[in-house]
């Protein structure tokens, strides 16, 4: 399913606004500016938080939707010790590769941003202490070797800031295929192991948006039938989504804020079962442009940080616009960010991503060759 991945993509643009607004802020000179885009549903396209949550439900559901929709009775869907390794590998081969590149390559920006940061002149609009505080720690070899291996789900990390969602990706999805057996056996088992280990494990939260996920892949067939029948329940489906998934920037004064995480994953999880029951949807998610973005959305994730601080600055004191521009100066900027940081990921997808996955398939085909492990 082809506009899944455009979805992926779609959550990817979202990240590099929501970097960018922390980086620039919005382009507001008013209070009724700031609410209007920050605390309604507006805030959606910068939504980073909720982009999060739907990259992790998106995650449960693709790597679970083949094990469901090919198998001969639904039921009966279990994982071998042979199979849980390839599949592993494969996991690994798809994630580890493009992230040691991407670090490889943000490691020498890195020092040079430290060494510059000082003189960069003012622009329009003014760059903000979020960006320099990410990358204002020391660092040298000892934390790019600590930074190259996406274990034990860290909130640290110093040349990426942003693969703290990668290593919960890659620990997360290891547990993918227990959850593809407990849905297979009932998706109230599948509930209860994953409440179970959050609360009384200690478990990370983000393992509901990935159960959550799975469950989708085990019913979307018939859910998305019935919301193709029923209009009005799949328009309540967008509405009450929609709501879910922005309740950070409407709601979150008032909500505990541990609990945001869990209902932008519920409103992630509604919002797809309602693409599920819309044809037209589907249709317009599967066009060209949307497909090639969500095919890069991977490379689009590792490299905008790298592209956001070292050359958004450059590129708006080159465009030297007074304050008053600071409305047309903020958009070009985005804009800037947006096509850099997707020009560099069609490279990274050609050369490094697409060789990556061809890695873990040729591994896999000689894993099952020879009947190891």
């Amino acid at each position: 399913m082809a506009w899944l991945d455009s979805v992926r993509g779609l959550a990817a643009l979202t990240v590099i606004g929501s970097h960018y607004v922390n980086s620039y802020d919005l382009p507001c000179r008013t209070d009724v500016c700031n609410r209007l885009l920050s605390n309604t549903p507006l805030h959606i396209g910068w939504d980073g938080g909720a982009a999060v949550s739907l990259f992790f439900v998106l995650s449960g559901l693709v790597l679970s939707l083949r094990h469901f929709r090919h198998a001969a009775t639904p039921g009966l869907v279990y994982f071998k010790p042979r199979d849980y390794f390839i599949y592993c590998v494969e996991r690994v081969c798809r994630i580890w590769p493009p992230y040691l590149a991407a670090l490889a390559l943000s490691a020498p920006l890195y020092q040079h941003w430290q060494a510059t940061v000082a003189s960069l002149p003012a622009t329009t609009p003014k760059l903000n202490a979020w960006l320099p505080y990410m990358w204002g720690r020391p660092a040298g070899w000892p934390e790019f070797f600590k930074d190259s291996f996406l274990l034990g789900m860290r909130m640290d990390m110093v040349y990426l800031p942003q693969a703290w969602t990668l290593s919960i990706e890659l620990a997360l999805s290891l547990l993918v295929p227990a959850g593809i057996m407990l849905a297979a056996r009932g998706t109230l088992w599948l509930a209860l192991a994953a409440l179970s280990a959050i609360l009384l494990l200690g478990a990370s939260p983000f393992l509901f948006h990935f159960m959550l996920g799975i469950a989708i892949a085990k019913h979307h067939e018939r859910l998305g039938q019935w919301l193709r029948l029923h209009a009005l329940a799949r328009r309540c489906g967008w509405v009450l989504g929609l709501f879910l998934y922005t309740i950070g920037a409407t709601l979150g004064d008032d909500i505990n804020p541990g609990w945001i995480g869990w209902l932008t994953g519920l409103g992630s999880g509604a919002l797809l079962l309602s693409a599920f029951g819309s044809a037209s949807t589907q249709r317009l998610l599967s066009l060209a442009g949307f497909r090639q973005v969500g095919k890069m959305s991977y490379s689009i994730y590792l490299l905008h940080f790298a592209v956001l601080i070292m050359a958004t600055p450059r590129f708006l004191a080159l465009l030297d616009i007074p304050p008053a521009g600071l409305v047309p100066a903020w958009w070009l900027g985005l804009a800037a960010n947006l096509a850099l940081s997707t020009a560099l990921a069609a490279l990274s997808y050609r050369f490094i991503e697409v060789p990556s996955m061809a890695l873990g398939k040729r591994l896999r085909r000689r894993l099952a060759a020879s009947g190891a492990p």
